[in-house]
């Protein structure tokens, strides 16, 4: 806010920019602090992954190498993508295996009532074949 602004204008204008300034401030406040927790948490994991390997390492040592492979753990590797866009994409698998679930329901409905209009055709012309209808239509 220039000066010009701030003397001459709506006193409503400071409060706007303000209201404003404080609420940039609060996401920069949230994005920081949303950045500072994913590296921690990539951190973590990471850590986490040595203290594995490690592990793996002195079994490796005092067992022996390759005595047993079913003794042998897979050792994590660092992810390929972020976190956020693994999630995005275990999300969209979810969804896409929702939708396929859904289509086989519909599938499954139609086939249902295709059956259950077959039978109502046959027993329709079974009764006209015994003669039922004409005794219906009689009545």
């Amino acid at each position: 806010m220039s000066a010009d602004e701030f003397w001459k204008d709506d006193p409503q204008l400071f409060v706007s920019y303000r209201i404003s300034f404080i609420n940039k401030k609060k996401r920069e406040m949230e994005e920081f602090d949303y950045k500072s927790w994913l590296q921690g948490l990539y951190i973590h994991d990471g850590n986490g992954k040595l203290m594995a390997s490690l592990k793996q390492f002195l079994h490796n040592i005092v067992a022996g190498f390759g005595k047993s492979p079913k003794d042998k753990s897979d050792i994590p590797t660092y992810p390929e993508k972020p976190y956020t866009e693994l999630e995005k994409d275990q999300k969209a698998a979810k969804k896409k295996q929702e939708q396929k679930s859904k289509y086989r329901e519909y599938e499954e409905s139609l086939i249902y009532f295709g059956t259950m209009k077959q039978r109502y055709a046959e027993s329709i012309s079974n009764s006209h074949k015994k003669g039922e209808w004409e005794l219906w239509i009689k009545k």
